[in-house]
């Protein structure tokens, strides 16, 4: 393939593109050479508990399910925990925008990983906030009433102090270990969440703003959470 010209384009804009996907082409490859670095990741501690989570999607609201269930016949869980707390009125928009995502993505990556989304709201108020957002795929748990959120870091000090947290879990021979979770304070999934992404696409760039434009707001963020 020749070299790429758009309709009109000048010779500075071509060599500036040019120039700019170099730095593309660097930047896809150290995500790849991120992402071979941490499968090689070796197991790390298996689960503390078969945690007793409920569900939140129609049909089966408030019905137990263990842990180990939510694997399904598959061999890796994605379990994203959302900032969403028993005492909270709306949950975090930034968490509600990720979902937004994750639930038309999730018929996709359910070929190969089981994938959940979890909070520690009550399951009845989960399923009710699904409905209002229009999330109809992906699957929901409410972890009220058990100790994964605080186990494994997704919380604060009580139930109500939520933190955004993306756990992978693999099985084998029977036996759940921990793989891999966010540890960064900061744009922690902002390789998966499309707003920001595709803002980056625009001549204008991102925002000057802490969190996708939404059409509601969490009072109790906003309350409780002081920057």
């Amino acid at each position: 393939m020749g070299e790429v010209r758009y309709p009109n384009e000048t010779r500075e804009y071509r060599d500036a593109r040019d120039a700019l996907l170099k730095d593309e082409q660097e930047l896809i490859d150290k995500v790849k050479s991120v992402a071979t670095k941490r499968r090689q990741l070796p197991p790390g501690g298996q689960l503390k508990e078969d945690y007793v989570f409920e569900w939140a999607n129609d049909g089966k609201v408030g019905e137990k399910v263990k842990f180990s269930a939510l694997f399904g016949d598959k061999p890796t869980l994605l379990l994203y925990s959302f900032m969403f707390g028993p005492s909270w009125d709306h949950p975090c928009p930034s968490c509600t925008s990720l979902v937004d995502g994750f639930d038309r993505t999730s018929y996709q990556v359910t070929r190969h990983a089981a994938f959940v989304a979890i909070a520690k709201a009550p399951a009845d108020r989960i399923n009710a906030w699904a409905k209002q957002r229009g999330w109809s795929q992906i699957a929901l748990v409410s972890g009220l009433g058990s100790t994964y959120q605080a186990d494994y870091k997704c919380q604060g000090d009580s139930d109500d102090m939520q933190w955004p947290v993306m756990h992978v879990f693999m099985r084998r021979n029977a036996e759940i270990f921990h793989f891999w979770g966010t540890e960064l304070s900061a744009n922690h999934l902002d390789t998966v969440w499309a707003y920001w992404n595709l803002m980056d696409f625009t001549p204008e760039g991102r925002p000057d703003i802490s969190t996708p434009p939404q059409t509601f707001r969490s009072e109790f963020l906003e309350k409780h959470y002081v920057d």
